[in-house]
């Protein structure tokens, strides 16, 4: 979730800005302050396909947690959830886990709902090299006994590597225990104080990733868009402002 993660070719888990929230919650316990989150996503292609999320994350002292709202889908079919998250950091690593309760309607049917957990760290292995990896849905969490429905269980591993403050490349992999494995990878390129350029690419299915962002003390602001050979483009606008330290 989050423009600049989608920018990226959705290659976050590695990143470590407040997006934790909905993305890898090891970031989580590495921010300060108290910083608000609201994003948006809308498939000019006309299906049921745009999300919407919201939150909030604030140091509480022994740590950082974190609230957040998420919806995907339309009338038809839809998937909300709503989540609170802890992280702290322990030397080099930085460790989180993050709590769900998430709901599935599908029109004309009763809607099923689940407590999923999530557990992600994040280790800085030296001044250019960052590893991170999280996995959603760590409990196997049950939606229906009928035909042992669940929640999907997913993997994430990546590498950034950050040569100097402007530039940096991430890789990773995600793997649905359901599924084939997913790569993805991105590059972010700050070529201005507040201004960035992103790119990146994501398999299974492809797609090509593009976005730019604006940072200042107190705001960011991000745009990208995603490029698919059948449900066509799909546009995402994300805002955070950081309140306090």
């Amino acid at each position: 979730m989050g423009a600049r993660a989608s920018g990226l070719g959705n290659a976050f888990t590695t990143l470590d800005d407040a997006w934790s929230v909905f993305n890898n919650p090891g970031a989580i316990g590495l921010q300060k302050g108290t910083t608000s989150l609201f994003s948006i996503e809308r498939h000019f292609s006309g299906v049921g396909l745009n999300n919407f999320g919201a939150g909030v994350l604030s140091s509480i002292g022994f740590g950082t947690g974190s609230i957040s709202v998420f919806k995907f889908g339309d009338d038809l079919y839809n998937e909300q959830s709503l989540s609170t998250g802890y992280g702290n950091t322990f030397g080099i690593a930085s460790l989180g886990v993050r709590i769900n309760y998430r709901q599935y309607q599908i029109k004309g049917l009763d809607s099923r709902g689940a407590v999923a957990i999530d557990f992600g760290g994040l280790a800085e292995l030296s001044e250019e090299l960052t590893f991170g990896a999280f996995i959603r849905n760590i409990n196997q969490a049950r939606l229906s006994d009928f035909q042992d429905e669940r929640i999907p269980t997913l993997f994430n591993a990546g590498i950034a590597y950050q040569p100097s403050e402007k530039l940096i490349l991430s890789l990773e992999a995600e793997k649905d225990i359901d599924f084939d494995t997913r790569f993805k990878s991105g590059l972010e390129y700050t070529f201005l104080p507040k201004f960035s350029a992103r790119t990146g690419i994501q398999t299974a299915p492809f797609t090509n990733h593009f976005g730019m962002g604006f940072k200042t003390w107190r705001i960011n602001i991000d745009y990208a868009v995603t490029l698919h050979q059948v449900l066509g483009s799909a546009h995402q606008a994300s805002l955070s402002y950081h309140i306090a330290k």
